[in-house]
């Protein structure tokens, strides 16, 4: 499939990669995984990544830092920070309009994160 999109999910807790890997795994998207900000950034070099998800608290970074430098990197890219922290209500999906940025709480379910990507993505 020419121009088959990229997704990248950054989070420090494996089980949570592995989820959303096997999630996509029949899809056709290229699927990246970092559990650290700066392996996360190393894939955004070397590949054209068109979805970031990332967790909020990471061993490296945060994940706003994080998310800024993507913003800086590939604008054209959709992010998303999701965290229990944050004050949107459990799985609900909010948008931050300064940063362009989409948030999602935890905990989520494997349906809106396949909606969100799917929607994002236009697939």
């Amino acid at each position: 499939m020419s121009g088959t999109k990229s997704l990248l999910f950054v989070d420090d807790e494996e089980e949570i990669l592995d989820i959303l890997k096997d999630l996509f795994a029949e899809e056709e998207y290229n699927l990246y995984t970092a559990t650290k900000v700066q392996d996360a950034i190393e894939i955004i070099k070397e590949k054209s990544v068109d979805f970031v998800l990332s967790d909020l608290k990471l061993p490296d970074s945060s994940g706003v830092t994080f998310l800024e430098k993507v913003k800086n990197m590939n604008p054209e890219a959709v992010r998303v920070l999701t965290s229990g922290y944050l004050d949107v209500g459990f799985g609900l999906i909010a948008k931050d309009e300064k940063s362009g940025t989409l948030l999602i709480s935890k905990p989520w379910n494997l349906e809106t994160i396949r909606q969100l990507v799917t929607g994002e993505m236009g697939a």
